[in-house]
């Protein structure tokens, strides 16, 4: 009997195809599944490995524990799913990155703790290739949701500058982010497993068919 050899590349597409969608569903890091021992205002900082990520000069803060404390600030307000948030410690560089597959950065909350109009600074690179750059602006009162869909990228930076002191207690150049939104890209060898796995099925459903 001749075999229709034409759902070979149509399975072997769908397969695939299912494999990407599966692997590059969406996750929100929230930093409210940190939490320190016993309880304090200043988390820490945001240790390598959270959520597969590698985290550099990020640290957590308890929001409810320091308005108790310190009254409010841009970290009250940049609150947009309680209790926790990131800040860039002291306000200086902060970053992101992976060490195994690369990401895609679809977007998140920032707000200023200190100062009003705040600059962020955002690059997404792949190695030492910078890819993307976008400057943001936030204010001090409520959180903004700022889109940037950097695709395919191993590194994010974030460096703030500039605003006005927005009356606070404090004064400074550290940014409050919450609900962090990105995808994970699956490895090539995940893709290639999916591969040979249908292709050694393929003489099986051939001879069935036979």
């Amino acid at each position: 009997m001749k075999t229709n050899v034409f759902p070979l590349p149509i399975a072997l597409f769908t397969l695939l195809a299912f494999s990407l969608i599966c692997s590059c569903s969406a996750t929100v890091i929230t930093f409210d599944d940190i939490s320190p021992s016993p309880p304090s205002v200043y988390i820490g900082n945001i240790t390598n490995g959270y959520q597969g990520l590698g985290w550099v000069n990020f640290a957590a803060i308890n929001v409810p524990l320091e308005t108790s404390e310190y009254g409010t600030n841009g970290d009250y307000y940049g609150m947009v799913s309680p209790p926790n948030i990131a800040i860039n410690g002291f306000g200086n560089p902060a970053e992101i990155d992976s060490s195994g597959s690369n990401f895609n950065f679809l977007s998140t909350y920032l707000t200023g703790v200190w100062r009003s109009n705040l600059n962020i600074e955002v690059q997404g690179f792949s190695g030492t290739n910078l890819l993307y750059d976008q400057t943001v602006v936030v204010n001090a009162t409520n959180p903004t949701l700022f889109t940037f869909d950097y695709l395919d990228i191993d590194r994010l930076t974030f460096n703030s500058f500039d605003g006005q002191n927005a009356g606070f207690t404090g004064n400074g150049y550290q940014f409050a982010m919450d609900n962090l939104t990105l995808e994970f890209i699956p490895e090539p060898s995940s893709l290639l497993l999916a591969t040979v796995g249908a292709l050694l099925l393929w003489p099986l459903l051939k001879r069935k068919r036979a």
